[in-house]
């Protein structure tokens, strides 16, 4: 076991004494110590590690403790190949001493929650190498495993430049037989690497740990084992080239997030050319071939940052007699394209072979990566509010954008907090919106729970979806899932929030009983404790901390920040 598993597995150990109420799914992760505390400044990043399979999408939320600012960030880092992940978030906008809790979930479970306060910002408090460091190189898969055996080689792909000098590392994590190789490579210009190493003389069945380092950054690090050979186990080296110099910086352009930029295409050869932005390790891509249709020898491309990500037309070109086509989609983004460096390529013909052009885009940060929109038929379809507030014995309204939907489904609470309802609304009066009144005093009962603002509008209970209660609805916050249609869809809501319920003096509840029925007489899913039993006082989650701890499920099924 390396002395990373060590660590990890003893701070497991000891989070799951910490206290009841966690789970063994929500001890998978734990958060780097020196990633911490997060400044009220931009680029903030969130590190650790995780028991997680490599792949897996995590999702990382800071939500505000304070109702008074209320405010929620999201984030989906991917588990990298050495069990790391790495969020980043623009707290920029957050006064300095807010509290608010860092959680981070996987396939719905929590795997890590605690609580934290945003610190002042005295001077640059830009996290530095952390969110590039670890995330600026990944290792093929197909390279892998490394067998005891002459000419292995390890792949990869990398968001530095073309051109920059790296080491590829494999060192021994068994101390009775220690090696070391290291492998100098060259950053190509389609933005890959190729190590080769000789690994005949190390035993099969031998842990090491496989790592890449630039200017004292570690891109990757890994921990694999050398396969047996059983006959021919040579490797096959890719062919490698020399990358094609810049001129002048001409092939650098810079631009702020959410504004537009121009790449400028030299066509004097004539043909087609395919453009290809970004890289599987810098977590986007896009590619497109463009044409020069009036030949005059250049077509000028657009690349618009703020619909990066969305179903907008981030790649266009503005002369009409230039055409553009995308041939490789982007992938979909919760928020505005990240600050950083992406590379981009461009290759004769229609296709990613042969040896491309490079060159660089350069997003300056200005404050709007924690920027949402929606990724779907509309970016007005949604709750108005993230965050909806009320008060035990009141009505609390939730604001819903219908936009081009017909009807929207909303689905309040959850099992975990012992209640539920779900509901089906129509725009009546033709505004595009609806206005849901939750009576609090009503929720659980006989009583509608759930009316319309207008008298045009409706709203129709799902039978059997509300929990019955009995007593009042304890203080604590409730997950809103919004769904386009008329049926909760399984996967991923459309948008989603929270609905907060507060009370000055904790009310006493039965938690005794352990029977749980449903309003209409049904019966919906087996009993858990009330949001207000968590082994944590009511009156210390009336107070601003029902976030930390039945806040979670906000950003379990998220499409926000």
């Amino acid at each position: 076991m390396s002395v990373r598993s060590v660590a990890l597995a003893a701070v497991l150990i000891a989070a799951a004494a910490t206290g009841p109420g966690l789970a063994a799914a929500e001890q998978q992760a734990t958060v780097s110590e020196d990633s911490l505390p997060l400044h009220a400044d931009q680029q903030q990043v969130v590190k650790g590690e995780t028991t997680l399979e490599p792949g897996t999408e995590m999702i990382v939320t800071i939500v505000s403790e304070n109702s008074s600012n209320p405010f929620v960030y999201r984030r989906e880092p991917i588990v990298q190949p050495n069990g790391t992940f790495v969020a980043q978030f623009d707290l920029s906008r957050q006064p300095a001493n807010t509290s608010y809790n860092l959680s981070g979930y996987a396939d719905g479970d929590m795997v890590f929650n605690r609580t934290e306060t945003i610190a002042p910002c005295d001077g640059n408090c830009t996290s530095q190498g952390a969110a590039a460091g670890e995330q600026q190189a990944t290792v093929s898969e197909d390279s892998l495993p490394l067998h005891a055996d002459e000419q292995q080689v390890v792949t990869g792909e990398t968001t530095l430049d073309p051109g920059t000098e790296m080491t590829v590392e494999i060192i021994s994590e068994n101390s009775s037989n220690p090696f070391l190789y290291q492998s100098e490579v060259i950053v190509q210009p389609n933005g890959t690497f190729v190590a080769q190493f000789d690994l005949s003389r190390p035993p099969a069945n031998t842990s090491y740990e496989l790592s890449a380092h630039v200017d004292g950054d570690t891109l990757f690090e890994r921990t694999e084992t050398i396969a047996p050979c059983d006959g021919n186990c040579t490797d096959t080296v890719p062919e490698i080239v020399t990358p094609e110099p810049t001129d002048d910086g001409e092939n650098v352009v810079e631009v702020s997030q959410g504004d537009t930029t121009i790449i400028p295409v030299s066509m004097t050869d004539g043909g087609t050319k395919t453009l290809s932005i970004g890289s599987e390790a810098a977590n986007y891509r896009i590619n497109a071939t463009v044409s020069d249709d009036d030949g005059d020898g250049e077509v000028t491309v657009l690349f618009d940052t703020a619909v990066a990500g969305t179903d907008g037309a981030t790649l266009r070109v503005p002369d009409p007699d230039d055409s553009l086509t995308v041939t490789e989609s982007e992938p979909d983004l919760s928020s505005t394209l990240a600050a950083g460096t992406y590379s981009y390529r461009m290759f004769d013909g229609q296709s990613t072979d042969g040896r491309p052009t490079v060159g660089t885009i350069v997003i300056e940060a200005n404050g709007t990566t924690s920027e949402q929109f929606e990724v779907g038929e509309s970016a007005d379809f949604g709750l108005e509010e993230s965050v909806v507030t009320g008060r035990q014995g009141e009505t609390a309204r939730i604001q819903i954008a219908l936009a081009t939907a017909d009807a929207a489904t909303i689905s309040i609470g959850s099992p975990d907090v012992n209640y539920e309802i779900n509901a089906t609304v129509h725009d009546g009066n033709g505004d595009d919106s609806v206005a849901l009144l939750f009576d609090t005093t009503a929720a659980g009962h006989d009583e509608p729970t759930l009316e319309t603002a207008a008298d045009a509008d409706a709203v129709s209970v799902e039978s059997g979806s509300e929990v019955a209660l009995d007593s009042q609805l304890a203080a604590g916050t409730y997950e809103l899932s919004l769904y386009r249609g008329t049926e909760v869809a399984e996967g991923q809501p459309d948008t989603v929030g929270s609905l907060r319920i507060t009370d000055v003096t904790p009310t006493s509840t039965d938690s005794s009983s352990n029977d749980v029925d449903s309003v209409t007489g049904e019966t919906p899913a087996a009993q858990q404790s009330q949001a207000g039993d968590f082994g944590v006082g009511v009156g210390a989650l009336a107070v601003g901390g029902v976030l930390a701890i039945v806040g979670v499920g906000i950003g379990l099924r998220s499409v926000m920040d």
